[in-house]
């Protein structure tokens, strides 16, 4: 059964647990946290800001807070904001996945 991010249930289960953390700043992910810390809570990053985005192999955990920060930017472009600046958020601090996506598809991209 698909959810409402697109993705089987079995693969968000997978994908939750490998990401227990922020894809992109490493604060600790929650299924629920109160109303007023909702930066807190977790959410699916769309690595690939084009559809599909039902690949699990483009989809992370990240915190509310980097997810409505990024919005439909392209990763590198992200990076270069003065939220990522801000927060040490680069190439070299995220997780294995946004990294492969990153080399396996978005620099494969036509600009």
């Amino acid at each position: 059964m698909k959810n409402s991010y697109g993705l089987p249930g079995a693969e968000l289960d997978k994908i939750k647990n490998r990401d227990k953390t922020c894809a992109y700043c490493h604060k600790a992910m929650l299924d629920h946290v109160p109303s007023n810390a909702h930066s807190d809570w977790y959410s699916i990053e769309h690595l690939n800001y084009l559809p599909p985005w039902n690949n699990p192999k483009t989809v992370v955990v990240c915190c509310w807070s980097c997810n409505s920060s990024r919005s439909n930017k392209k990763i590198r472009s992200w990076f270069k904001t003065s939220y990522c600046l801000s927060r040490n958020i680069n190439e070299d601090t995220v997780v294995l996945t946004v990294k492969k996506y990153i080399l396996e598809i978005e620099d494969k991209e036509k600009i």
